[in-house]
């Protein structure tokens, strides 16, 4: 484990105007590109052993968030601000556009168990990596949840508290557990 303390992370981050905390957990320095201007808050941990994390140029990371490649990529689009308290996995691929506002507490998991079968343990059965892919200029409210194999499209919003089980189309406002689509964001006339 490496702090961003370390000189060849703190020089890489300082040659973009990145704005790292000194408290930031690093594992797998290599594996991790922060584009310019990224500002990533105190005790985030930043887990790329293996794998690919991408944070594109403006992120904001709020404090104690966790991103986890697991072999996987986890890729942030620019200008893109994630809340405090965010678990963010990257198993089978996690793509988030620009722009987008995810609030404190999300849980992205691309990656689900198998459990057909009852003479066999959970944990044995193998799962499913299929992804997650969020579209751009999304807002996730506090506490959704996203699990593996959902797409969610350019516009849309998610309600807080909100588990997306499925697709969601481009500016749909979907809510609930599952998420249901509940309406369709308008263009207002000024």
């Amino acid at each position: 484990m490496l702090s961003l303390r370390h000189p060849r992370l703190w020089w890489r981050a300082w040659r973009t105007g990145a704005r790292i905390s000194s408290s930031v957990i690093v594992r797998g320095d290599s594996h991790i590109e922060v584009g310019p201007r990224c500002r990533i808050g105190r005790q985030v941990e930043l887990n790329a052993p293996r794998g690919l994390l991408r944070l594109g140029a403006g992120v904001t990371v709020g404090p104690y968030s966790i991103f986890e490649t697991r072999g996987g990529e986890i890729i942030i689009g620019a200008q893109t601000a994630i809340g405090p308290f965010c678990i963010l996995y990257g198993h089978g691929g996690l793509t988030i556009g620009k722009d987008c506002l995810i609030a404190s507490h999300v849980v992205c998991i691309p990656e689900n168990h198998r459990f057909k079968r009852l003479d066999v343990p959970i944990h044995t059965q193998g799962g499913t990596r299929r992804g997650i892919r969020i579209g751009n200029d999304v807002w996730l409210g506090t506490r959704v949840v996203i699990l593996d194999g959902v797409t969610i499209g350019d516009g849309a919003v998610i309600g807080a508290g909100a588990v997306v089980t499925h697709d969601i189309p481009a500016h749909a406002i979907a809510l609930g557990v599952p998420a249901r689509v509940i309406g369709q964001r308008q263009q207002e006339n000024p």
